[in-house]
C-alpha cells in the first residue's frame, strides 16, 4: 500500500518549518554580510531544520491547543541552530 496514494497528505504541515522560513527571511532583510545565492539559504534552512523539534499538524487552521511554553522551546531552538548554522557557512561554505 502507498500511503500518498491512500490518503491526501498535503495537510500534513510542519509548523516549526514556517517559523524558521519567517526567520532566515527576516535575517536576510536585516543583514548585509550573509551570502544570499540558493545554495548558502538552502544549507542554512536545511541545517536548523534538522537541528529543531518538529510540530506536525493536519489542519490548515494550525495547533488548536497552543502550547506558549512549547512556543518559547522552538524559538530557542532557531535562535541557536540559526547562530552554529551561520557559523558553519562561515567556516565551510559549498562554493569559494
Amino acid at each position: 500500500m502507498m500511503l500518498e496514494k491512500r490518503y491526501d497528505l498535503e495537510n500534513i504541515r510542519n509548523e516549526s518549518q514556517g517559523r524558521v522560513y519567517e526567520r532566515i527571511d527576516k535575517l536576510l532583510e536585516e543583514q548585509d554580510d550573509i551570502c544570499k545565492c540558493e545554495t548558502c539559504v538552502l544549507d542554512l534552512t536545511a541545517f536548523i531544520l534538522n537541528r529543531i523539534t518538529p510540530r506536525y499538524t493536519t489542519s490548515m487552521l494550525g495547533n488548536l491547543h497552543p502550547d506558549a511554553v512549547f512556543e518559547k522551546k522552538i524559538e530557542v531552538e532557531i535562535d541557536l541552530a540559526l547562530r552554529a548554522g551561520l557559523k558553519q557557512l562561515q567556516e565551510h561554505p559549498h562554493h569559494s
